[in-house]
């Protein structure tokens, strides 16, 4: 049966809150809730605050007010992971201001890197895996993922979100990319009922981590996450059919492909792609994969990819970000809609 994707555009008559509660609603996600525990899985992959790197806190907000209102009782958790070559999570929440955010609803703060993980193994990729045991006890979980094009997969959406519950050392599935997406999206599929797409501050280019955000002014959310990354993949001017994630996620029994579009009038926001060669670390990857020999051993190897993702993190913190990172923030700042939200946050 086609699925819903729910559209909503954020401007004078929508505020992004009441747009997110309004995009939830549209999807009946109610129907498909399953015990009361929750677990919110959002993007914080900095800790510098520049709009389009992470989950916008008023769209976090705005899936927190609708599950505490609709379940007042619920038991809310939510959270994410350090990334593989940098610690950032536990500062992130902070200076995002996720942590004061989680507090007014009742909902607790958790970092799927430090949690207690339980050995999974499952799929043709993950023959022997450490997952979360907080996941494994969750009765729902909901993605709310920033929408950015990425420099290995064409963009990250909901499917690729699930790759922050892989809470240890997920540079090592790189290679395998699409099947890893699809099969750990398919190992929770059961819980995964809801995703919420945070298209009001997005990002292009190099992404995930220095592309240039995107004002885009919107939100999208269905219970069907292939569903809903097809209709992003839309979106941003790309063609689902060549987007491999997206594929074998539905083989995977995920989702389906098939959808319509709810809500306001849908249209195109066409985005620069993301390229490897944009980005550090996959720029040396792929040279250093090109050497007979060292290649093999460079990349089967845990150290080495640690150290050059070192590298990256440091170019990231101490030129890109003082250079252009907080040139784009101030740049979002300026626009009346977003500043209440996000100037206060940038030091």
């Amino acid at each position: 049966m086609r699925s819903d994707v729910a559209f909503l555009n954020v401007g004078a008559k929508s505020a992004v809150q009441s747009a997110v509660v309004k995009a939830m609603a549209v999807c009946r996600w109610e129907n498909v809730v399953k015990g009361d525990g929750f677990f919110l899985k959002v993007n914080l992959l900095s800790k510098e605050v520049v709009p389009g790197q992470c989950t916008s806190p008023w769209v976090f907000e705005g899936v927190l007010q609708a599950v505490r209102e609709t379940f007042p009782h619920a038991r809310i958790l939510f959270g994410d992971c350090d990334v593989s070559t940098a610690i950032q999570l536990d500062s992130a929440v902070k200076n995002w201001g996720f942590d004061a955010i989680g507090r007014r609803y009742g909902a607790k703060f958790i970092n799927l890197s430090k949690s207690e993980t339980v050995n999974r193994s499952f799929g043709e990729i993950f023959k022997n895996i450490q997952l979360p045991r907080v996941l494994l006890d969750t009765d729902n979980i909901i993605t709310i993922p920033v929408i950015k094009t990425h420099c290995i997969t064409p963009f990250t959406g909901a499917l690729k979100n699930q790759w922050g519950l892989l809470p240890r050392v997920r540079f090592k599935y790189h290679p395998v990319v699409n099947d890893a997406i699809a099969e750990i999206n398919g190992y929770f599929k059961d819980k995964l009922i809801m995703g919420v797409a945070d298209l009001t501050v997005a990002m292009e280019g190099p992404g995930p981590r220095v592309g240039k955000p995107k004002i885009c002014n919107a939100v999208m959310a269905s219970t069907d996450l292939v569903a809903l990354d097809t209709a992003i993949a839309k979106y941003m001017g790309m063609d689902s059919n060549g987007i491999e994630f997206i594929i074998r996620s539905e083989r995977y029994g995920v989702g389906s492909r098939d959808h319509r579009i709810v809500g306001d009038p849908f249209y195109v926001e066409q985005f620069q792609p993301g390229r490897g060669k944009d980005y550090f670390i996959y720029r040396w990857r792929d040279r250093i994969k090109a050497v007979p020999g060292l290649g093999r051993f460079i990349l089967g190897n845990t150290l080495p990819f640690r150290f050059f993702g070192f590298l990256a993190v440091l170019y990231y913190r101490l030129f890109w970000y003082n250079w252009h990172g907080r040139k784009y923030a101030e740049y979002v700042c300026r626009n009346p809609l977003y500043r209440e939200e996000f100037k206060h946050l940038i030091k």
